[in-house]
Formats: C-alpha cells, sequence, structure tokens
C-alpha cells in the first residue's frame, strides 16, 4: 500500500497572475531598452556636433541650452513639439528593428509540463 501523497503548497501550473507578471516584466524591459536607445542616439548626435570630443559635446550642448533658454514661449513650445516628434520617430524606428525580441516575450513563458490530472 502507497502512503497518500502530500498536498504540494505550490500549485503544477502556473497561474495566469504569474504569467502576467512575467510579461509585463518583459514588456518593461523592452520599453526600458529601447527608450535608452532613443537617449543614446540623441547623445551620440550631440556627440557628432561636437566634432567626436567631449570639450566639442560640452560647448554644443551649452550653445543649444543657450539658445533655448533666450527664445521666447511660442518658439520654446515650438521647439519642444519637434524634439518629441523626432523622440517617437526615433522610438518606431527602434521598435521597428527590435520587434521580434518584444514578440518573443510572450511566447517565451514557462510552462508546466505535467499532465492536467482531472481538470
Amino acid at each position: 500500500m502507497m502512503p497518500a501523497a502530500a498536498p504540494s503548497r505550490f500549485p503544477s501550473r502556473p497561474s495566469r497572475f504569474a504569467d502576467a507578471c512575467y510579461l509585463a516584466l518583459r514588456v518593461t524591459g523592452w520599453l526600458a531598452v529601447t527608450l535608452a536607445c532613443v537617449a543614446a542616439l540623441w547623445l551620440l548626435f550631440f556627440v557628432m556636433l561636437g566634432d567626436f570630443s567631449f570639450v566639442g559635446t560640452v560647448l554644443q550642448l551649452e550653445n543649444f541650452a543657450s539658445r533655448y533658454v533666450a527664445a521666447d514661449g511660442a518658439r520654446q513650445d515650438r521647439f519642444r513639439l519637434m524634439f518629441w516628434l523626432a523622440s517617437a520617430g526615433l522610438f518606431v524606428l527602434i521598435a521597428f528593428f527590435r520587434r521580434h525580441s518584444l514578440g518573443r516575450a510572450a511566447a517565451n513563458i514557462p510552462h508546466s509540463k505535467e499532465p492536467p490530472h482531472g481538470r
């Protein structure tokens, strides 16, 4: 006679909540990396303007900042709009090239190999 198996504290299959948390973490990581790439492209833009030197980059940023602060409100608003549109365009471009890593996020959710007994 076999002893009765003790009930497991952990379910044999992952819960939908755990799957949702896993997927949310993967998507959040994908978004964070994509946004970091957009920021890196802006930095690369200013480094290129500064002739790939630290001093040149800082001078370009100082020139940029002083002109932005000296501009009137309407011109600053137009600049903000252009900046966010350009950033959105960069985000879409980078997201297009990273789309396969996002598609694998849902496919890689680990599932139990245990057959569903009595369900």
